[in-house]
């Protein structure tokens, strides 16, 4: 009667569907859970069913019910009391038996507590439990930030943290008898546990800010970020992007002369196409990595005849194995090394090539060429004497760099076969098909996809002849037109275009600059530019043959040591000099004084009258002391005569006297 007036006068109202009627996703149910309802269904149809009915509604014969059921279930009474009335609140239906536990706790929001949750310590703590209230919860902030997220070099952990945070905010600083001051936590006090403050630090955490405050950006860029992009979404055909890179291999190589001598570890670069995978280009050399040392040259392969290059080798192939050759990619992208350099110029400006370099310190953004090398090195390294490996400085351990027997060619022809097998047999587990490419039935493999792109996507590749390609990758530089020749890095040249139109005359009126290209591995030529791909071929002058065949290391070598030895030579003889200076001195001195000591009193008119006089008569002396007598010259016999005819001859006047005599009369009467 009260639920048909209440519906008469709108205080109830009619639900037209079942609240508690749900659709159950059975497989997201756990399986404990599931089989708490299959039991709570079970004891329902023990009391509750309409042959029960209407002795259950009455409290006696309700409660035999249930005890029957408890024993029968092997549930309390009062559980089975609890599904019973669930049932009746929510209509009878047994979907309403369903746990509630999506209103269990209050999602989003904090409690506020006068005491302390949670599970109680099984061990007694000499301090006392502490409520998190809003206040400790800014000291868990304040010591995190200055405790925990910190970028010291040792990362503390959460527990030290923890314990640095007690020692600032809740202990007591106290004097000890030698007067120092420590952090002292009184017993009884209360303290925060270290099970609240990780409780608190979970539930605030983000990771993002814990990798970068403590390890860095750069740490979390690389390996933390997330990863939505692909290598793929730039390049959309074949040769669209090239990356690049170098590495130095784990393996220890010989001299080609002298097998017993070792080299150390060679250099590797990579080229890799991004759309395909495939392997375009490798270089392998002593060199450092630089654009000179690798880079240019792993370029050069990239476009170079495979077959041709792997012959060289002594590896034959047909052109289908490594079908790249001839053309130019429209990108590169490396890191910020060898492209990052002024001698990339030329590639970029002259076959207009862009190239691309990655922020510092992320090699993640070129994942292929980083990858492929340890892919390639997999495969050889168990295989090569002389490889490095992570023990190599462990103790007891023996020295690999004694095994070393391959040489450079030995390894080049070894990462040849390796990238060989990887262009046409490696399967790409990671590679994203287009639609077009599953249509086509394309395998993940390097070289297929390499042949679909330039059969389906490419259209015309650019294609340039080997010399062109040749003289942009060579370094540009500024040479100086000067009266000697052409001067570039120390050294001069010469060309057939500069005597014609005589640059070098016009260079003496004043110096001018030119643009060429040189290869820094031989300086015995260089190349003038001329335009985009026209050069003329300038020679070392016959005076710098001393440079001949060398490299621009060596030269650099050479000049470095000469200005060494002019700087040595230079202050030698400042010190001489300055001996010089003291002797030279020192014979003056000695000089003035022996002129002081031999002074006449003359007048200084009759000095300077008698100095052509005084130079003759010193001219002869000086004569008669230089006079060059060799040996074995006799002296002649004078024969014996009486004293009167000696008088006599000696009274002869010479007649080189008579003619002086004459000469001086002359002089005298001309005045």
């Amino acid at each position: 009667m009260d639920i048909e007036e209440g519906i008469k006068e709108n205080t109830y109202t009619i639900e037209e569907t079942d609240p508690w009627f749900q659709i159950v996703d059975f497989e997201a149910i756990a399986e404990k859970e599931q089989k708490r309802w299959n039991q709570a269904i079970e004891v329902i149809n023990m009391i509750a069913t309409n042959d029960f009915e209407p002795n259950v509604f009455l409290p006696n014969e309700r409660a035999k019910l249930i005890q029957k059921a408890s024993e029968q279930s092997c549930l309390s009474p009062s559980t089975i009391a609890k599904y019973l009335k669930r049932y009746w609140k929510r209509g009878k239906n047994f979907y309403a038996l369903l746990s509630d536990y999506d209103s269990c706790g209050g999602v989003g929001r904090e409690r506020q507590l006068s005491k302390k949750v949670g599970r109680r310590s099984k061990y007694t703590s000499i301090y006392g439990e502490m409520v998190i209230s809003d206040e400790v919860k800014r000291l868990f902030r304040i010591a995190l930030d200055k405790f925990y997220y910190t970028a010291k070099p040792n990362r503390p952990s959460l527990r030290w943290a923890y314990e640095q945070m007690i020692k600032e905010y809740f202990a007591v600083k106290q004097n000890t008898e030698s007067r120092i001051i420590i952090p002292v936590v009184e017993e009884g006090s209360p303290l925060p546990s270290f099970g609240q403050f990780r409780y608190w630090f979970n539930k605030w955490r983000d990771p993002k800010r814990e990798v970068t405050s403590r390890e860095g950006t750069r740490k979390f860029q690389q390996n933390y970020r997330p990863v939505l992009g692909s290598t793929q979404q730039d390049a959309y055909a074949p040769a669209a992007v090239f990356q690049i890179d170098a590495t130095i291999l784990d393996v220890h190589v010989a001299s080609e002369f002298f097998r017993n001598r070792i080299l150390g570890r060679p250099t590797c670069y990579i080229v890799v196409d991004s759309y395909s995978h495939l392997i375009a280009g490798i270089h392998v050399s002593l060199e450092s990595p630089s654009w000179a040392g690798g880079a240019m040259m792993a370029l050069m392969n990239a476009s170079e005849d495979k077959v041709e290059y792997c012959k060289r080798f002594g590896i034959e192939i047909q052109k289908e194995e490594w079908p790249v050759s001839g053309f130019i990619p429209e990108s590169v992208l490396a890191d910020r090394g060898e492209m990052l350099t002024s001698k990339a110029i030329s590639m970029i400006e002259h076959l207009q090539i862009s190239v691309k370099n990655t922020p510092p310190f992320r090699p993640d953004w070129k994942p292929l060429v980083e990858r492929y090398f340890g892919i390639i090195q997999n495969h050889a390294k168990p295989f090569m004497p002389g490889a490095v490996y992570k023990d190599a400085n462990d103790r007891g351990v023996k020295d690999r760099r004694l095994n070393t027997s391959l040489t450079l060619a030995d390894v080049t022809r070894i990462l040849i076969k390796c990238v060989l097998h990887y262009n046409n047999f490696h399967h790409l587990a990671d590679y994203e098909r287009d639609e077009n490419q599953i249509a086509e039935n394309v395998s993940p493999i390097p070289i297929h996809l390499w042949n679909y792109g330039i059969q389906y996507k490419s259209g015309k590749l650019r294609r340039v002849s080997k010399d062109v390609l040749r003289f942009n990758l060579l370094p540009s530089e500024r040479a100086t037109v000067t009266p000697k020749g052409i001067r570039f890095n120390g050294m001069l040249y010469s060309c057939e275009i500069a005597l014609k139109e005589k640059w070098f005359v016009r260079a003496r009126k004043g110096t001018f600059k030119v643009d060429i290209s040189y290869d820094p591995r031989c300086v015995t030529q260089i190349y003038l530019r001329l335009g985009r791909n026209e050069y003329d071929v300038c020679y070392l002058l016959e005076s710098q043959l001393r440079y001949k065949d060398k490299s621009t290391d060596d030269v650099d070598f050479l000049l470095a040591m000469e200005q060494k030895e002019k700087a040595g030579l230079k202050d030698q003889e400042l010190g001489q000099r300055i001996s010089l200076a003291a002797e030279i001195e020192e014979i003056v001195q000695e000089a003035v004084q022996k002129t002081k000591a031999e002074a006449v009193p003359e007048s200084n008119a009759k000095k300077l009258r008698e100095i052509r006089e005084n130079r003759r008569k010193e001219t002869e002396r000086n004569r008669e002391q230089e006079s060059i007598i060799l040996s074995g010259v006799r002296q002649p016999i004078v024969p014996a005569a009486d004293s009167n005819e000696q008088e006599d001859d000696n009274d002869m006047p010479n007649h080189l006297e008579l003619l002086k005599q004459l000469q001086q009369e002359g002089l005298h009467g001309n005045r």
